[in-house]
């Protein structure tokens, strides 16, 4: 049997891209594998998990997992990266205590290595997720064309039936 000592936490590495998301982004990141020693990996998959820590408890609000390859042959000097994509969901699950900060995405690279019964995980850390993006303004702008009062003078706009400033009715032209 494979001795798990022999893998130490160095052997994968876990990056993510962007430690700042929006709900319905995609996380993008890679895991890194650099061997000293020979194995068999029978599947690697990444693990992205929001969690909500109450006073005694954790829940889990949201999981998704993405595969990230399947059996390979790992020898001494091995170096190779896997990039993995995986999407956020486009709106969250209410939380137990409503808008909490006890709420994380995490993010884990899970790796089942022939010979050993748990997989090995590699933490990626986590990334805060933004409440929502600032919605674009559109600013429209309307050329307004003022004529003047047929009675007192003053600019009115074009579309007005009486002036807004002595009240009397435009004058058909």
């Amino acid at each position: 049997m494979f001795n798990r000592k022999k893998l130490s936490s160095e052997v994968f590495q876990l990056t993510v891209e962007d430690t700042e998301l929006f709900l319905g982004d995609e996380l993008k990141g890679t895991l890194r594998v650099v061997s000293g020693v020979e194995f068999d990996i029978e599947k690697i998959w990444i693990n992205l998990r929001c969690e909500e820590s109450l006073e005694k408890a954790k829940s889990v609000l949201y999981e998704d997992n993405e595969e990230v390859t399947d059996a390979i042959h790992v020898n001494v000097g091995f170096d190779r990266e896997f990039p993995f994509t995986i999407k956020l969901p486009f709106i969250g699950r209410e939380t137990f205590d409503s808008l909490t900060h006890n709420v994380q995405w995490l993010v884990y690279a899970y790796i089942k290595v022939k010979g050993i019964k748990k997989p090995i995980s590699a933490e990626g850390g986590g990334f805060i997720l933004v409440a929502k993006p600032k919605e674009s303004t559109k600013e429209i702008v309307r050329e307004i064309v003022l004529i003047p009062c047929s009675y007192c003078g003053g600019l009115m706009p074009q579309s007005s039936i009486f002036c807004p400033n002595c009240g009397a009715r435009r004058k058909a032209s």
